[in-house]
């Protein structure tokens, strides 16, 4: 399926991700918080707790699009088979992988930190109700993207200038309902199982660490520190 329109790309900034998470309905109670490391301890001890997802913003250089291709074409792409143990969509707008990671981590937190009722609890209801498949759930997140009009209410938003040429990417990591690990992304072909989970908050799960150690390790020179986390948890108010 072919992109369905191009978005502004969201900044990496907590606050815009906090805010478009309360209009589509998570509980006002978390919000999303900078991570300026996964291994010191003394850093990590001012997040509040337990963190229940975390987004990494990575640079697309060609070693890892090498990799992204030889990492999807030895399986077969994803057809909702584990739907009811994590949701995953398929992106199909261009620079909407903000919205996408968001996505990922609202459709999959314990219901009680969703709002009844709101746009991500509807999307919910409709796609654990009905058989759909990869692209009529495409379809379903392409309207969602329209009814909250994501450039004139969250794109344009940032405090950074607006980049003529997208070279970074959102995905998202979560504990799914089978308790394990998961590194969300709509431009690979279904969710990437990393394994049981160990910890309550996922900040202190080492196959999080190493991922994206790895990540960092494959970039080239010039993408070296062109990365950005933030995670979701508890308010600081």
């Amino acid at each position: 399926m072919a992109d369905s329109k191009s978005v502004i790309p969201l900044e990496s900034n907590p606050t815009i991700f906090t805010d478009l998470a309360h209009k589509l309905g998570v509980s006002p109670i978390l919000q999303f918080h900078d991570v300026y490391s996964l291994t010191d301890h003394e850093l990590l001890s001012f997040l509040p707790q337990p963190i229940y997802a975390i987004i990494l913003l990575f640079p697309l250089t060609k070693n890892y699009e090498t990799y992204k291709t030889q990492q999807d074409s030895q399986k077969q792409p994803y057809s909702n088979e584990n739907k009811d143990k994590i949701k995953w969509f398929k992106q199909t707008i261009a620079n909407g992988c903000g919205l996408y990671a968001l996505l990922h981590i609202l459709s999959n937190l314990p219901h009680d930190l969703i709002i009844k009722n709101s746009k991500i609890s509807n999307i919910i209801n409709q796609i654990s109700n009905q058989d759909l498949t990869i692209d009529d759930e495409s379809k379903i997140i392409e309207n969602l993207e329209n009814s909250i009009k994501l450039d004139e209410n969250f794109g344009e938003k940032g405090t950074t200038e607006i980049p003529e040429e997208v070279n970074l990417h959102f995905i998202t990591f979560i504990k799914s309902k089978d308790n394990h690990l998961y590194e969300l992304d709509g431009r690979r072909n279904g969710p990437i199982d990393l394994g049981e989970c160990t910890k309550d908050s996922i900040i202190y799960e080492d196959s999080v660490t190493k991922k994206i150690q790895f990540y960092i390790d494959h970039a080239d020179e010039e993408n070296k520190h062109n990365f950005a986390l933030m995670a979701i948890g508890p308010t600081l108010d």
